[in-house]
């Protein structure tokens, strides 16, 4: 379901964060519409928990490492899969910030 056409349109391959906005604003879709958690009754018991989980670690990431594109030139490709991934790897430099 996640890259088919009849749900996501003619560029389901492709990474496009953009679908997600109407008029330039982030417009949250029905809870039903996309089966990864579920919704109303058999919504997954662990679905906020999971959400903050992978937001602490996003925050925490940012706030102790400085992380750059090693290639920035260089324009990042979507590989479908049973994870969304870069094809070809995308290459950074991280270092832990000073003080």
């Amino acid at each position: 379901m996640g890259r088919m056409e009849s749900v996501w349109g003619s560029d389901c391959l492709e990474f496009n964060p953009e679908r997600w906005l109407k008029n330039g604003l982030f417009t949250p879709e029905c809870p039903f519409k996309y089966p990864v958690f579920q919704g109303g009754e058999r919504v997954c018991l662990g679905k906020e928990l999971a959400l903050l989980e992978m937001k602490s670690v996003a925050v925490a990431l940012v706030r102790r490492f400085d992380i750059q594109v090693s290639e920035p030139d260089r324009t990042p490709r979507f590989a479908p899969g049973l994870t969304a991934t870069v094809r070809g790897g995308l290459p950074v430099r991280i270092q832990e910030r000073k003080g």
